[in-house]
Parts: C-alpha cells; structure tokens; sequence
C-alpha cells in the first residue's frame, strides 16, 4: 500500500456541524475504496490565491492515508461530485516523504525508516553458533 497526502479546499460558508459531517463523508470514501485515514488536519479558514467558484475565502483540510493504487481515483471521483469540495489535490509520497511525517503518522501507517530498521535489526538475537 502507498502513502498518500490529500488537501482539500472546502465551501467556506460551511458551519461547524457541515465541515464535521464533510471531512467525515471524505474519511469514509476512503474507507470504502480499501484506505485507511491515517491523519487529518483543519487548517481553517485561508484566503485564496484566486477565486474560485465566486469564493474568495476556503477552509483547508490535509489528509494522510494508506490506500491501494486505484484508490486516489474512486476518491477524485468522488470530489467531483460532492460540493462542498471547491478543489483537491491527492499526491503519493515518495520513501523520503514519508520518513518526513511526524513520529505518529509513521506508528499508524506500520512504516520502517532506515534507522529504526537498523535497530530491530542490532536488536535481534545472534544466531547460535555449532
């Protein structure tokens, strides 16, 4: 499985209750193609670079998930559809990328860095020798 990172710029008139119910709706299109959300994080409400559908303003949302190939598809499909979604953007992470995230999003998404290989690796018992 890959790890991917999602943002997601979302209708800035959404209330509390409607952002909750759209990242939730986005968690479980994941859920249901095979993923696995490992972190999401609402950076809140941020002006546009440029308009976009007459909205000035949008509320920006970064999801980190592991998921199969042919998941990010049924998502963007999803997102094309779905209106709270003014724009997204879905990129899998490279090795290097993901020894970037923080310590937490590693544990949840089961990834080894060189470090910590190294490590299990000093750490197992020697074989016995005849």
């Amino acid at each position: 499985m890959n790890i991917y990172e999602n943002i997601v710029i979302l209708n800035p008139s959404l209330n509390e209750e409607g952002l909750k119910s759209a990242i939730n709706k986005i968690t479980d299109v994941v859920a249901s193609s095979g993923g696995e959300v490992l972190s999401t994080d609402n950076w809140g409400k941020k002006k546009l670079a440029y308009e976009i559908s007459k909205h000035k303003m949008g509320i920006y949302v970064l999801f980190i998930f592991k998921a199969g190939v042919s998941t990010p598809k049924k998502i963007e499909d999803y997102f094309k559809i779905f209106d709270p979604v003014l724009k997204f953007m879905i990129i899998r992470l490279s090795k290097k990328q993901v020894e970037a995230l923080p310590e937490i999003v590693r544990k949840a998404a089961d990834v080894r860095t060189p470090s910590t290989q190294a490590t299990e690796i000093s750490a197992a018992p020697a074989a016995a020798e005849v």
